[in-house]
């Protein structure tokens, strides 16, 4: 019901359940080709392996039992995918690795997938709100502090506070992404043991095989998610930023923009309104984003080498991370495409500071 308005579908479609069982099949099958590569494994079974994953279909469903029964997707997974590689392959699947080396690396290919749209939505509403300036940048309006009227700006001001920590959230974001896209193998207890004095050789072929950064083992450091989440959070808060200013300006006192002038949300019981819904999910959105980079900190309490108590409240948080994200982002799109100024409102606001004096 509210899949358009308070949530993402091409988001959701990039780290859902099917996506995540697709990017771990797909860590499976680079990780059988890099062991074949270095004599890990047979060079037969590796190529056998690497040929039937991209082929084969796995659902969520038919993985729902032995989650629950295991409480991770990948001893079911990797059942299937070894019913239908052929008798001399299958001891060679996920040889070294651990369930967590497949889940936190599915997850890295979720969220480049998902950052490679962020990025591209941002620089669209860039684009939007340098619009915005150059058409209404010089208009005169009055300046609110505490929500009283307090000295004149111009609308302009008030379109860069939005614009401006746009650009640094991009800033961080090229910052952060070579401490989050890469991979994670570290096997049973983060130590790389079963490769012997090789680990470091198939995790750097591994990461090659993926296109994604190298990085020691890092099972219980959880930071680049976490920094991650806050900086979803960041971007999202200045979403809401916009949408509190479209919500205090469009009040029918003041009627300085209209969110949609070709008409907004409707009333059941007055049709005469045009509510600002899109705003009004903008600072919801900020709000819930808030509370959801809080649970992803918890994370960061591990316990020794491995805690699922920790490990469990990344699975459904990251996903509704982004995808609040990327709805809020669609969101201020619209609201930039769509918003009407009225420059002779913001006039005669302005002009009732000499009437308070």
């Amino acid at each position: 019901m509210y899949s358009t308005y308070l949530a993402d579908p091409d988001i959701n479609q990039l780290c859902g359940q099917e996506a995540f069982i697709r990017q771990m099949l797909m860590f499976e099958g680079a990780l059988a080709t890099v062991q074949g590569q270095l004599g890990i494994i047979p060079a037969d079974a590796a190529s056998a392996i690497a040929d039937i994953i991209p082929r084969l279909t796995v659902t969520p469903d038919s993985l729902a039992d032995g989650t629950r029964q295991n409480g991770v997707p990948t001893i079911p997974l990797l059942t299937q995918v070894r019913a239908v590689l052929p008798e001399s392959a299958r001891s060679y699947l996920h040889v070294g690795a651990t369930s967590q080396d497949m889940m936190d690396t599915a997850q890295v290919l979720a969220i480049r997938s998902v950052l490679s749209v962020l990025d591209t939505r941002i620089h669209d509403l860039l684009t939007r709100l340098d619009d915005l300036q150059t058409r209404y940048g010089n208009v005169p309006m009055m300046g609110r502090t505490r929500t009283q009227q307090a000295q004149p700006i111009t609308f302009g001001q008030k379109v860069a506070t939005w614009r401006s920590p746009l650009g640094r959230h991009l800033d961080r974001l090229d910052q952060l992404k070579p401490r989050l896209l890469v991979i994670q193998l570290g096997g049973a207890v983060g130590n790389l043991s079963a490769y012997g004095d090789r680990g470091e050789a198939v995790a750097k072929a591994l990461a090659t095989e993926l296109a994604l950064g190298y990085a020691a083992p890092w099972h219980t450091e959880r930071d680049g998610f976490a920094e991650f989440a806050n900086w979803l959070a960041l971007l999202t808060g200045t979403l809401g930023k916009l949408g509190q200013d479209v919500l205090t300006m469009g009040q029918t006192e003041l009627g300085e923009v209209v969110e949609n002038v070709a008409g907004g949300g409707k009333s059941s019981a007055m049709p005469h309104k045009n509510n600002p819904v899109l705003s009004e999910a903008l600072v919801m959105l900020a709000r819930q984003t808030a509370q959801l980079a809080a649970i992803q900190l918890q994370s960061l309490v591990h316990g020794n080498e491995r805690d699922a108590t920790a490990w469990m409240l990344e699975w459904e948080n990251l996903p509704r991370l982004m995808s609040n994200a990327g709805t809020a982002l669609c969101h201020a799109l619209s609201i930039t495409q769509t918003m009407g100024i009225n420059a002779d409102a913001m006039k005669t606001n302005l002009d009732k500071l000499n009437e308070c004096e």
